[in-house]
């Protein structure tokens, strides 16, 4: 089985899991990713951040895929010493935005969209403006009388 995040790391995991979580004072369905020790515990803390949590491609072995979305907060990062013959495990449990958050985040970004598109009307008003007083494309007077 393996797992691409969002930046297109690729990581392949013992054992994935999902279950609901509270985080943050709210019960948010999570995921919980088992890794050996060998792994690197700093390696996996990198990889596994919110934006690269935004979409998470898991393709098992038989070639099915899966694919979730804002797994954006990090509930747990557990190194698991093993026992005197075996290797540790790195668990890390990323936890779903709540729906609140998916439409506060939806919102958001049509608010941002919304005030790209009135600066860009904003500025072609200018431009029509500065046609009508009749100024040049550098900024100085055109004088009809040459």
């Amino acid at each position: 089985m393996k797992i691409y995040l969002q930046d297109g790391t690729e990581l392949e995991p013992l054992d994935i899991s999902g279950r609901p979580a509270t985080v943050q004072g709210e019960t948010r369905d999570s995921l919980t990713f088992a890794f050996p020790a060998s792994a690197g515990l700093q390696d996996i803390n990198s990889a596994f951040t919110g934006e690269n949590c935004e979409t998470i491609r898991i393709v098992e072995d038989g070639g099915t895929e899966h694919i979730h979305t804002g797994y954006v907060l990090r509930a747990a990062l557990t190194l698991i010493p093993g026992e005197a013959d075996g290797e540790g495990r790195i668990t890390v449990t990323m936890a779903k935005r709540s729906y609140a958050e998916e439409q506060l985040l939806a919102i958001r970004t049509m608010a941002e969209e919304t005030a790209a598109q009135v600066t860009d009307t904003q500025l072609a008003l200018c431009e029509v403006y500065e046609l009508m007083l009749g100024t040049g494309a550098d900024g100085e007077e055109v004088s009809v009388n040459g």
